[in-house]
């Protein structure tokens, strides 16, 4: 209700309109004590207490609305739609249970150093039939369990929540079962917000783009639906000057040059390998960002897109992938300590749990 502009009506006008606003005052009062408060009279974000391990089922939220996704088919755990495929997803509560004390026993014999866990969602939780992305399907509890799991000062990172804002937009793959470097962007921007850096926006990266990618799912399929709508595979450039090295085991003693981005691959079934050349034992990137601080990423290949963001942040960038022969059995806390790490980041796909060769290369590691 406004009131007039006139100052000649006077008396019972006056008297009405107090009686209103009295009245709904009395009316409106227990909905205020019961409701949440105004946004402008809570404390800001950054002040409110959370736990060092905060399940990712209590800090995440699903998108709002999924998309539709029509007729589809379940193939020995593949599910296929009508032009996407996409690996099944079952929580495994004792092997994420488990992935989570690896990552507590790592904190606790490198307590000086900060532990990051990102465990990484896969497109059918945001693309999926309804019935493959809840109940046991349901990855937000997934990966609840394994942050619950975590002690010590483990911190984790909830990528879904920043995945789930860009649904509408090319964060995954249609054809393979990686994220693309698009969605790898907004798992490292989830990944600043919670280690407290610098997030540049995508728009300050030079970008490029490898047309005809036909990956893992179609070589597990072999449906034409997929052969005939190719994906393409894009990346972001490092804002930064950088370069690296790539060794077969810890001794980094036979480095040869890394290609941080590749650009120039034509086999329609590998330009996932655009990033970091790939799976490799051990990597050691360079970076003139500024920074003295030195990361080192334990992953399976979905970090390969996520490890050229890191540049921006670290002066040093090491990424490992326990899977590979030449460092199976080697003491990471002890490799840690040798080259001045300052933070680890442990980021894998929410597969990699129930991934026993991945976990026992990762345990052996760790010396679980």
């Amino acid at each position: 209700m406004q009131m007039t502009r006139s100052r000649k009506i006077l008396g019972t006008a006056e008297i009405l309109l107090a009686v209103v606003v009295l009245v709904t005052a009395v009316a409106l009062a227990p909905r205020l004590s019961s409701a949440q408060a105004p946004a402008e009279t809570q404390a800001p974000a950054e002040t409110q207490p959370q736990s060092e391990t905060q399940s990712a089922a209590a800090t995440t939220e699903p998108p709002t609305e999924p998309p539709e996704v029509g007729d589809y088919t379940v193939e020995n755990y593949i599910v296929l739609t009508s032009d996407a495929a996409m690996e099944m997803y079952s929580v495994a509560q004792k092997r994420l249970t488990e992935y989570g004390q690896t990552l507590s026993a790592l904190k606790s014999r490198v307590p000086e150093i900060n532990v990051y866990s990102l465990l990484a969602p896969t497109r059918i939780a945001f693309y999926g039939p309804e019935a493959y992305r809840t109940g046991a399907h349901d990855q937000t509890r997934g990966i609840g369990i394994a942050y619950g799991a975590m002690t010590g000062g483990v911190v984790t990172v909830d990528a879904y929540s920043h995945l789930s804002r860009h649904t509408d937009e090319y964060i995954y793959f249609r054809t393979d079962h990686h994220w693309t470097a698009r969605g790898a962007y907004y798992a490292y921007e989830a990944f600043c917000e919670t280690a407290g850096l610098e997030c540049k926006p995508l728009s300050a990266h030079e970008t490029g783009r490898l047309d005809g990618f036909v990956g893992s799912m179609y070589r597990y399929t072999h449906s034409e639906k997929l052969k005939e709508n190719p994906d393409y595979v894009e990346v972001f450039y490092p804002t930064v000057e950088a370069s690296g090295q790539f060794y077969s085991s810890p001794a980094m003693t036979d480095g040869k040059n890394l290609r941080i981005i590749s650009t120039s691959i034509t086999d329609s079934s590998s330009k996932y390998m655009a990033f970091i050349q790939g799976d490799k034992p051990l990597i050691k990137m360079t970076s003139a960002c500024g920074s003295d601080r030195k990361i080192l990423m334990v992953k399976e290949s979905y970090g390969n897109a996520f490890a050229p963001f890191l540049l921006e942040n670290f002066g040093e960038v090491y990424v490992l992938d326990p899977r590979q022969d030449g460092v199976k059995g080697m003491n990471l806390p002890q490799f840690l300590r040798d080259h001045g790490i300052t933070d680890v980041l442990v980021l894998n796909y929410v597969m990699a749990p129930s991934n026993s060769t991945f976990m026992n290369a990762f345990k052996a590691m760790v010396n679980v």
